[in-house]
C-alpha cells in the first residue's frame, strides 16, 4: 500500500511545474505556418459579393468610432457608446444596403453579418432590432404604401424601431400572447391594450430609450371577432423624446451580457392607432369595419405573418460562425505558442497543441464550424431563388439556428477554458463574446422548440414518403475498424441516415402507441417530447452533413482538400462516438467503437499542420483580434 502511495506521489511530482524548469517559450516543436492558401480556401468558402466584402473590409480597418470596445463601461456609458456606434453602423449600411435587399439580394445582409469585425456586439444588435425586425417586419409584413410610407425613414433613422412580441408570459407560443387591439369602427382606430401583468412586452430591444416607434404583436378583435395575431407600427417616443399617451416604459436593468442594448417593457392603457397602421399584407380592415385576408384560417395566415420573419434566425445561424471563427482562431494560435510542462526533454516544455486533449477540446468544433457554413450557404442560395420554398427555409432556418447557437454556445466556452486565464480577459474576446451571445440559443425561437418544428415536418413528410426500414450491419461489415473505412464518406453518411430512418420509426412508434392508449394529442407529443427533440437533431446533422460534402467537393486545392475531407470526417466521427445510439442499435460493433475513438484521436493530430491555414480560411485577420492570438510576451511587457 505504501509503496503504490509513493508511485501514485511521484507521478503527481512529474506532473508538477517547477519554476527552476521553466525554459524559455520563444523555441517552438510546432510552427505556426499555413500549409495551403488561406486566401484562395476563404474566396471559395466566401464567393458572393466580393467588391462588397472588400469595401467593408476597410472600414472595419479604419473606423476608429467602431473599433472602439465597451469594456469597464458603466451602464448608461456602454448604451451610450453603443447607440452613437449603431448610428455610425447605419450610415456604413446606408452606404452599402437598401431594406429592400433583404427581400431582392439576402447575399448582401449575409455579407454584412459574415464581415463584421467589432468588437462590441451590442452594435450588431442593435442593428438586427433596428433593421432586421422591425425593418423586415414593414418589409415583408406591410403594404406597398406602408413600404413607401416607412422604409426610407427607417434606413435614414428618422425612425428608429424595435420589435414588441415577446410577453412576460408568453415567449415561444406567440399564438397566445395577450395584447389585444381592437377595432373602434366609430373613429377607424386600433385601441391596444395590456390586459394583465403578464402581457406586457418584455425584454424588447431598444425599447427602454432610443426607439421612437414599435412593432407591436397583438391579438386583433374586429366586431367581436379574434382574428388571430397581427402586426401593428405604432409611436412608442414624441419627438422631444417624451413616452406617447397610452404607452408605459420601463428598464428592464443589467443583463449578463449586451447591455449596450436598452432592453425595456411596455404596457398598453388604451394606446389608439389609426387603421392604417395595421401590417395588411397578409390582412386588413377596411374602411366598412370589416377584416379580410387572402390567407385562411387564422392558423395558416400566422404561420405566414411569422414565416415572413424567418431572417433572423439565419442571421443567427451565420453569426454563430462568425463568433466561433473569433474563438478558434485565437485558441488555436495561442496553443501554438503557449507551452505547458516538459516532455521527453526535460529543459524544453511542451506547445499546448502538442496535447491530444488539448486539440480533442478544439478541433471538433472546427469541423462542427466549416460543416454549419455550408449548410448556412445552402439556405442563403435558397433564400435568393425567386420560387422560393418556404417550407423548406423555415425548416432549414430553425434548425440551423438552434444546431449553430449551441455550437456556438459550447465552441466558446471550450476555447475560454482551454486558453485559461487569458481566455477570461475582456481583450482577448472569448469570454466577452461568450456571454454576450448567451440570449442566441433562447431568442428568435427556442431550441427545444424549433428542434420540435424541425421534426414535426419531418413526422409529416414521413407519412408521405417513408424512409427506408433501419437494418443493422452485417458482422462483416461491423468487423471492418480500417481507418479507411471509418473514414469514407459513405460510411459516415450511412451511419447518420441510418440514425435517421430508425430515429423517425422510433418516435413515430411512441406517437401511435401513447395515442392509441386514449392520451390526447398534445399530451402525447409531451410525453414523447425528449425522442422529438433527439429527432430534430438527428435530421439537422444528416442534413448539414450532405451539405457539407456537397460543399467541399468543387474545391480543387489538393492540399486543401484533403484538410476538408479530415474536418468532414472528424465531424460525423465525432457525433458517432458521443451518440449511444450507434452501439445502443448494433450500428457499430464494440471495436469499431474504439477504433472511431482512436480516429478521431488520430485525424484531430493530423490536423493539426493545417490549423492556422483552416481558421485563417475564416476570414478574421488574428492581427486584428486579442492578445493572445499574436505576440502575447510582448503585449505585456512592463
Amino acid at each position: 500500500m505504501e509503496s503504490a502511495i509513493r508511485r501514485i506521489q511521484q507521478i503527481s511530482n512529474s506532473f508538477i511545474l517547477q519554476t527552476n524548469n521553466v525554459s524559455n517559450i520563444d523555441p517552438q516543436f510546432i510552427e505556426a505556418q499555413n500549409s495551403f492558401n488561406p486566401q484562395a480556401l476563404y474566396r471559395f468558402l466566401f464567393p458572393y459579393e466580393p467588391e462588397l466584402r472588400s469595401r467593408l473590409a476597410e472600414v472595419w480597418k479604419t473606423d476608429k468610432l467602431l473599433l472602439k470596445d465597451s469594456f469597464g463601461l458603466s451602464l448608461e456609458g456602454e448604451r451610450e457608446q453603443s447607440f452613437i456606434q449603431f448610428k455610425r453602423l447605419m450610415e456604413v449600411l446606408r452606404q452599402n444596403f437598401s431594406l429592400y435587399d433583404l427581400e431582392r439580394n439576402p447575399r448582401k445582409l449575409a455579407v454584412f453579418t459574415q464581415s463584421y469585425r467589432f468588437v462590441n456586439i451590442s452594435v450588431t444588435t442593435l442593428i438586427g432590432v433596428h433593421f432586421s425586425l422591425f425593418g423586415a417586419s414593414i418589409l415583408f409584413l406591410g403594404s406597398n404604401e406602408q413600404r413607401e410610407k416607412y422604409i426610407k425613414k427607417i434606413e435614414t433613422l428618422e425612425v428608429v424601431g424595435c420589435f414588441s412580441l415577446t410577453e412576460l408570459g408568453h415567449g415561444s407560443n406567440v399564438q397566445q400572447i395577450e395584447t389585444i387591439a381592437e377595432y373602434d369602427h366609430n373613429t377607424q382606430e386600433f385601441i391596444i391594450n395590456s390586459p394583465t401583468i403578464t402581457s406586457q412586452k418584455y425584454f424588447i430591444g431598444g425599447a427602454a430609450k432610443n426607439a421612437s416607434h414599435t412593432i407591436i404583436m397583438a391579438q386583433l378583435k374586429v366586431a367581436g371577432k379574434m382574428e388571430g395575431v397581427h402586426a401593428f407600427v405604432a409611436r412608442i417616443r414624441n419627438e422631444d423624446g417624451s413616452v406617447v399617451k397610452g404607452i408605459r416604459i420601463s428598464d428592464c436593468g443589467v443583463k449578463m451580457g449586451l447591455n449596450g442594448v436598452d432592453n425595456g417593457r411596455l404596457m398598453f392603457d388604451c394606446l389608439r392607432l389609426p387603421r392604417e397602421n395595421l401590417l395588411s399584407r397578409f390582412g386588413g380592415v377596411n374602411k366598412a369595419g370589416i377584416y379580410s385576408s387572402p390567407i385562411n384560417p387564422a392558423n395558416k395566415r400566422f404561420a405566414q405573418t411569422i414565416g415572413a420573419l424567418v431572417l433572423g434566425r439565419y442571421l443567427i445561424a451565420i453569426g454563430s460562425v462568425a463568433f466561433n471563427s473569433v474563438g478558434l482562431t485565437t485558441a488555436l494560435r495561442y496553443s501554438f505558442s503557449r507551452k505547458q510542462f516538459s516532455g521527453s526533454d526535460p529543459k524544453q516544455e511542451k506547445q499546448l497543441i502538442s496535447y491530444s486533449s488539448h486539440r480533442k477540446r478544439l478541433l471538433p468544433h472546427l469541423a462542427n464550424t466549416y460543416a454549419i457554413h455550408f449548410s448556412n450557404n445552402y439556405l442563403l442560395d435558397l433564400l435568393c431563388e425567386k420560387e422560393k420554398k418556404d417550407k423548406e427555409i423555415h425548416i432549414l432556418a430553425s434548425a440551423l439556428k438552434a444546431y449553430g447557437s449551441w455550437s456556438s454556445r459550447d465552441c466558446l466556452q471550450e476555447c475560454r477554458e482551454a486558453c485559461g486565464g487569458q481566455g477570461f480577459l475582456s481583450e482577448n474576446l472569448i469570454g466577452n463574446f461568450k456571454s454576450e451571445t448567451e440570449i442566441y440559443t433562447t431568442f428568435e425561437g427556442d431550441n427545444i422548440l424549433l428542434y420540435q418544428q424541425v421534426a414535426k415536418f419531418v413526422l409529416s413528410e414521413s407519412r408521405k414518403n417513408p424512409p427506408p426500414e433501419y437494418e443493422a450491419p452485417s458482422d462483416s461489415i461491423k468487423q471492418k475498424t480500417d481507418s479507411q473505412f471509418l473514414r469514407s464518406f459513405e460510411f459516415l453518411q450511412n451511419a447518420l441516415n441510418a440514425r435517421f430512418a430508425q430515429s423517425v420509426a422510433y418516435v413515430t412508434e411512441k406517437l401511435s402507441e401513447s395515442v392509441a392508449e386514449g392520451k390526447p394529442i398534445m399530451d402525447s407529443w409531451n410525453d414523447n417530447s425528449p425522442f422529438i427533440v433527439k429527432l430534430g437533431q438527428v435530421y439537422t446533422e444528416k442534413i448539414i452533413l450532405r451539405k457539407f460534402i456537397e460543399g467541399i467537393s468543387g474545391y480543387s486545392d489538393e492540399k486543401a482538400q484533403a484538410a476538408l475531407q479530415l474536418l468532414v470526417s472528424l465531424y460525423t466521427l465525432n457525433i458517432i462516438e458521443k451518440d449511444p445510439w450507434f452501439l445502443k442499435y448494433g450500428y457499430i460493433s464494440s471495436e469499431q467503437a474504439e477504433a472511431i475513438t482512436v480516429q478521431v484521436l488520430e485525424i484531430c493530430k493530423e490536423l493539426v499542420p493545417h490549423c492556422i491555414s483552416l481558421t485563417d480560411a475564416l476570414g478574421f485577420d488574428n492581427e486584428t483580434l486579442g492578445p493572445i492570438a499574436n505576440d502575447w510576451i510582448s503585449k505585456n511587457k512592463f
